[in-house]
Parts: structure tokens; sequence; C-alpha cells
């Protein structure tokens, strides 16, 4: 219980030993407390973080630093173009990774890149100014892996790669994005689906690709490749596909789309066409719960599995503080996330051509 009738005097300097007094806990409670440690109770952090703010407690980073071998940051490698871009889920992953970050008393360190990423990655775990890195997009065999291995640095990677090491990841079950969708389309009659996917040098993209040929297999059916695209996942790609594929002789009666973004602009296309989504063509399409843009606010309300991205990079940026606190005796995290398919009303059976 702090003492309201000792106030402290603001040319007091209130250290960790000060605050460890005041509450009766131990200096290393109150360390990691702060820090948002996972090993202290809620109740515990709230109780630390009042006192602290209230008896005007700031860590001496410098010091701490100096006990602890670790600069408490953590570095985001990302690709510039990634910043360019009008429509990316990009700043929702880095708004859920500062959140946390913010929280357990870190710095967050982000680092671009224009030409070679493994080389900004070399330097960067071997300057000693970061304790940890978060890597995002894996490659089937993503390079990045081995290299940070081998660096002998704390990292987590927003997906999976097929690399063979051990390494800490999360990722949503991509191949059942494309399997529930597609079987969602085929169940309600459509023949030819337009399939709209990333590039297939990511590795989510090639799991999309394999949980639609499962939906395919579980229908006695098998791909067509003339329906299959690789595209950026843009409003525009997603509107010019569209609207060349409607004007074809054999158009699709549907739209498989990788991001919400794509079906926005399939949405578009299909529109000026003076054709309604739902009945004359169905969307669907893979949601991260963006800001700004919800599935559930299209016209009709779009069909889409969901998972949210944002809460994805608050858990990356938790597994890989917990990794740099652990100083390498902690196994890897492995962990998958099922996503949820939310029917509504931009799916509708195949109409008969006439």
């Amino acid at each position: 219980m702090i003492d309201q009738s000792k106030p402290l005097r603001k040319s007091q300097r209130v250290d960790l030993k000060t605050l460890a007094e005041e509450l009766g806990l131990s200096q290393s409670t109150i360390s990691r407390a702060l820090r948002a440690h996972h090993s202290i109770p809620e109740s515990t952090r709230r109780r630390v973080t009042t006192a602290a703010e209230k008896l005007g407690y700031s860590p001496n980073v410098r010091a701490r630093g100096l006990a602890t071998g670790r600069t408490e940051a953590i570095g985001l490698v990302f690709p510039l173009e990634r910043l360019q871009l009008a429509q990316t889920n990009f700043v929702d992953v880095l708004t859920g990774i500062s959140d946390v970050v913010t929280r357990r008393n870190y710095s967050l360190l982000l680092t671009p890149f224009s030409d070679n990423e493994q080389d900004v990655l070399r330097k960067l775990a071997t300057s000693r100014t970061v304790d940890g890195i978060i890597i995002t997009r894996p490659l089937v065999d993503d390079p990045r892996i081995p290299l940070l291995h081998d660096l002998g640095i704390p990292f987590v990677v927003h997906g999976r790669s097929d690399v063979d090491l051990p390494y800490s990841f999360i990722d949503i079950d991509n191949a059942a994005v494309f399997e529930k969708l597609g079987g969602l389309l085929l169940d309600y009659g459509h023949e030819r689906i337009a399939v709209l996917n990333s590039f297939l040098r990511f590795r989510y993209a090639n799991a999309r690709r394999e949980g639609y040929r499962r939906a395919l297999e579980a229908r006695g059916r098998v791909p067509d490749p003339d329906m299959m695209f690789e595209t950026p996942m843009t409003e525009q790609a997603g509107y010019d596909l569209a609207t060349a594929l409607l004007s074809s002789e054999n158009p699709p009666t549907a739209f498989l789309c990788g991001s919400v973004f794509l079906a926005q602009g399939v949405y578009r296309a299909v529109t000026e066409r003076g054709l309604r989504v739902g009945q004359d063509v169905s969307v669907v399409c893979h949601d991260d719960g963006l800001r700004g843009i919800r599935p559930a606010d299209f016209d009709p309300p779009l069909t889409s599995t969901f998972r949210s991205v944002r809460e994805a990079g608050e858990h990356l940026a938790d597994i890989l503080i917990n990794l740099v606190e652990a100083n390498g005796n902690k196994e890897p995290i492995r962990e998958i996330a099922e996503v949820d398919l939310i029917l509504r009303d931009s799916v509708g059976l195949q109409k008969p051509r006439h």
C-alpha cells in the first residue's frame, strides 16, 4: 500500500528498489510487471503500473540494458513497397505489433528494404541494435529463416515456410480459406469459378491453391488452369480481371478472391455490366478484419472467411518478446489459427445459361 502521508518530492528519483519497497514486491516482479510479462497476473500488473505512474517512476533503460544484456527493442523488416501501397493489411499488422511493444516497454525499429533483404537482416542481427526480429510474407522456401536461425537471434515469422528448421511462427489455415470458400461456391452449383489468388512464390498463396484443389477433388472435379490467376491483392487488379472475364464469351459465374480489396474491384466490375452480385454473379473473399473496409458493409453484404490481422500483429510481438526474455530457453512457438466462414448475401445458386 502506498503511504499517502509521505508523498515523494519531485526532486527525489524513484527507482525500482523504491517502487518495490512501496508495494512489498520483489524488484524482479516489479520489472516483469512493467514489461507485461506473461508470468505476472493482470491484477498485479495493474497495481504496479498504477503505482509507478503515481510515484513518477520511469525505468532507467540504460542501466536495465547493462543488467540484462538486452536493448529491449525488436525489429520489423519489410519491403518498402508495402508502405507505398494504397491498399494493404500492413498497417493493421503494424498497429497490433506497436500496441504490444508499447505496453511491454519495448521499442520497435522499423527497417524497410528495397534491394537485398538478407543483407539488411544480417546487418540488423549482428549490430546488436535489436533483441529479435519479425519477418512477414514468407516464401515457399524462404532463405531468411535459415539465415536468422544461423545468426542465433530470436525471430518470429508471420506465416510459414516449408524450410525444415525449428522456428517460431503464427499463421492461419490458408488451405482452409480457399477450401471453405471454393467448396461453398461448388455446392451452390457454380462450375466456372474465377480464382483470384496472390503470387505463388508466397507460401500462403500455394496453400490456398491446394485448398481449392482439395475442394474440387472432394466433389470429383479438377482445376481449370485458365480460371486461376496470380494477381496483386488490390481493388484495381480485381476490377481489371473481372472486367476482362465478364466480357469473355464464357464468363465465370463466381469469383473467389484472396482479399477484400480484390472483391471490392469485382463488385465494381459486376455493377458496371448491369449485373447483380449474389444473383447473377457470386463473390466470396478472405477478410483480414481491416479498418475502413468491412465485408458486412458491402451491397450486398460479402461472404467471407475471417481472421483479424491486427490480432496476429499483437500475437507476433508477444511471442517474440517472450522468446527474447527466455534467453533461448524456450521451444519454438508454432500456431495455426482456424478461420471462420461467414455466409452473407453475395452467394446464390448458379443460374442456367440461356
